[in-house]
């Protein structure tokens, strides 16, 4: 009966995982989107590239070990995105 259960619980941590992923990936590519909507750097206000330039260096600082599979890892991932839905895709 365990085995059966257990095999369960592994189908909806796939089901679970996928999802999540899905719902990051998405939430960048909102990002993206955003980004490419600005237009030319000219007509981006100065207090959006503020804003950019600051997520731009916090992206890049990131400090994961994805080959480790961390929980943390995917809180920090995930605040990350959030931050950058909240700041950058405000305008879609």
């Amino acid at each position: 009966m365990l085995e059966s259960e257990l095999r369960v619980l592994h189908r909806d941590l796939r089901t679970i995982a996928k999802a999540y992923i899905a719902r990051l990936e998405n939430d960048l590519f909102v990002c993206l989107a955003a980004l490419r909507s600005y237009g030319p750097i000219e007509q981006v206000p100065r207090e959006m590239l503020h804003h950019i330039r600051d997520l731009t260096i916090i992206v890049r600082n990131r400090k994961l070990k994805p080959e480790k599979g961390r929980r943390k890892d995917l809180r920090k991932v995930d605040s990350l995105i959030v931050d950058l839905v909240s700041t950058i895709g405000r305008k879609n």
